[in-house]
């Protein structure tokens, strides 16, 4: 990986015992895995015969005009002396602010010049350079920044300091359930229509420019451009937001290097920002995965010499369907056509938009969003022959699914109370169903015949009593006849 600057000079004076030339060794440690370590050596050391504190460097040729050049030239003379070597004599101490304007130098002079460096990729905390000859070295690093002063040595360890670029990403779920700090987290869910919440923290990194936030949302989201919000900053002068990107990306915040420098290295800003859940949301099952969820993605570029981008840090907006079942007849479960239902929250019907297309098929409906037509609109549901509906884009919470009309010699269902839950962690997500405080293995409403109630207001039982008091007439009659004729006998 390449870099943009080193700002601090790392000096490495080492020497010789006796006649024998000692290696240098220079050690890294705190080392960031992954990220590429370079030495360059500027001038050799040659210890007097004899010594091990004594000996003078003689300038690399390749540096020549380095030195001779400010603002190495204000610090150090190159002389030939007697033997025509080119020997390098410092003419005054160098504070941290001037090692640090002649590493910047150095290091740019050397990939300028195509100097080569001794190169490393740190595979772990410790990054050695062994084998060093002993002299006078420039060290660099993809992150900007590391720095000693070593003058009694031939080994040399140094602390990396830098904080690296880097960016996270959280969504917040606003029922704050399985969060506790005000629902940030990795996943959330909400009804399509709902408005979601999201925070990035960006941490400043040390010797690079050109910050870039970029931002891609699935289909299912749709930005909200006036909601972004950077701590600490005054869009159009601090930062721009860009849609439509060139990159396919859905936005990016390009931030001002004086805003970067301001906020100052290994500390963090804010940035929160806004989108809709909207019809295209995705809600249906993935493969045994659970249900398929909403992304977005987003990720740090910077310029360090060339531009590098960070890990990809993405969050998942879950959104749950209904799925209902209408039947009669008891254990056989005879679909069940023409039965009407509302779904309520809080009292109020829902407004739905029934889907249509090859691939439904059975009445499928979706909470309706703003810009959906007023005619295709609706509250009701009604069922086929199938016996079956589906809504889509449900948040966690508890519904009320009302029978409005059953269809004709049924009697209507009882309400149904339905709580959808939620398991959301960052490694699980899933909806749960209770029913009436029951968890049912789905959704299922029976319709009932109804029992024939008796008749009023026709002719019914009256010829019964007609007939009835004409009998007891006559009975009476007979009754007495046979009493007068007993009396004449």
């Amino acid at each position: 990986m390449k870099k943009l600057f080193a700002v601090l000079l790392s000096i490495v004076l080492v020497f010789t015992m006796g006649t024998t030339a000692l290696a240098a060794q220079i050690t890294i440690s705190n080392a960031e895995v992954g990220e590429t370590y370079d030495v360059y050596k500027m001038l050799d050391f040659t210890a007097v015969a004899g010594t091990t504190d004594k000996g003078y460097y003689t300038v690399e040729a390749a540096w020549e005009d380095f030195f001779a050049a400010e603002p190495a030239s204000d610090y150090f003379t190159v002389e030939t002396n007697a033997d025509g070597k080119r020997v390098v004599s410092m003419d005054a101490e160098l504070d941290d602010a001037a090692k640090a304007e002649l590493a910047k130098e150095a290091v740019a002079y050397a990939k300028a010049n195509g100097i080569t460096a001794v190169t490393q990729k740190a595979t772990s905390a410790d990054v050695v350079f062994d084998g060093l000859t002993p002299g006078y070295y420039a060290v660099d690093t993809s992150l900007g920044t590391i720095c000693a002063l070593v003058n009694a040595d031939s080994t040399f360890t140094t602390v990396e300091k830098n904080a690296k670029p880097d960016i996270t990403k959280e969504v917040q779920e606003d029922s704050e359930i399985n969060y506790t700090d005000e629902g940030w987290g990795k996943v959330n869910d909400a009804d399509i229509g709902d408005t979601v919440n999201y925070k990035s923290e960006i941490t400043v990194g040390f010797g690079v420019t050109k910050y870039v936030m970029h931002d891609t949302m699935d289909a299912g989201l749709t930005f909200i451009p006036g909601s972004v919000v950077v701590e600490g900053a005054t869009k159009d002068v601090d930062y721009t937001v860009t849609t439509n990107c060139a990159d396919g990306c859905t936005f990016e915040i390009a931030f001002e290097d004086e805003f970067i420098a301001s906020v100052g290295r290994g500390n963090t800003f804010e940035v929160t920002y806004s989108a809709t859940l909207n019809e295209n949301a995705q809600v249906e099952y993935e493969d045994g995965r659970g249900y398929q969820g909403n992304k977005n993605t987003v990720y740090l570029e910077y310029l360090n010499d060339t531009v590098i981008k960070t890990d990809d840090h993405e969050t998942v907006t879950y959104t749950w369907k209904l799925d209902v079942f209408k039947y009669t007849d008891g254990d056989n479960k005879t679909p069940l056509a023409g039965a009407e239902f509302s779904l309520l929250y809080d009292g109020e019907a829902i407004s739905l938009v029934e889907l249509k297309g090859d691939d439904i098929t059975v009445p499928t409906y979706r909470v309706a969003v703003e810009g959906d037509e007023a005619e295709d609109i609706d509250t009701v549901i009604e069922t086929d022959n199938t016996g079956k509906f589906i809504i889509l884009g449900l948040d966690a919470d508890v519904y009320t699914l009302t029978e409005i009309k059953a269809p004709d010699g049924y009697n209507r269902a009882n309400d149904l109370e339905v709580t959808i839950g939620h398991d959301l962690d960052d490694e699980n997500y899933s909806a749960t169903y209770t029913i009436n405080g029951a968890d049912p293995a789905q959704i299922e409403v029976e319709n009932k015949t109804g029992g024939l109630f008796p008749e009023t207001g026709g002719i019914g039982t009256t010829i019964f009593y007609v007939v009835g008091g004409l009998l007891m007439l006559a009975a009476v009659v007979v009754l007495v006849s046979k009493k007068r004729m007993a009396s004449f006998a």
